[in-house]
């Protein structure tokens, strides 16, 4: 299956909707459009995996690098997700304790106009 991406800005916050499937074959595809948001000077950004279906371990690396970039440059990375297959994924890996992570994407995009260099959870 292929990975749909969508990049919008929403009150001065860059969120990426994905759709689809993150495995080997289409995470390269997130990871260039993040960072193209963070080569345009975003650091503040949102991924709404709220129609993600499945992602491996290649999608958590490029989520992984993303937060640490992005955190470097003053921001973070958030994640909207509910599902729970996806849940499972950061809960065992123990991400969900290193990503600001939302159930709605109102919420990760108040919260992340917020965020002030150094901040990483709501």
């Amino acid at each position: 299956m292929e990975v749909q991406l969508n990049r919008r800005n929403e009150n001065g916050v860059e969120v990426l909707d994905v759709s689809g499937e993150l495995d080997i074959y289409t995470s390269p595809k997130l990871r260039t459009a993040i960072q193209d948001v963070l080569a345009g000077g975003r650091s503040r950004v949102v991924v709404n995996l709220l129609h993600t279906t499945y992602l491996d371990s290649t999608a958590l690396s490029v989520l992984t690098s993303a937060l640490k970039q992005a955190r470097d440059a003053g921001g973070t990375v958030a994640l909207v997700y509910n599902q729970p297959q996806i849940e499972k994924i950061f809960t065992i890996t123990g991400l969900h304790e290193v990503f600001p992570v939302f159930r709605t994407e109102p919420e990760a995009v108040t919260a992340a106009r917020s965020w002030t260099a150094g901040a990483s959870r709501s």
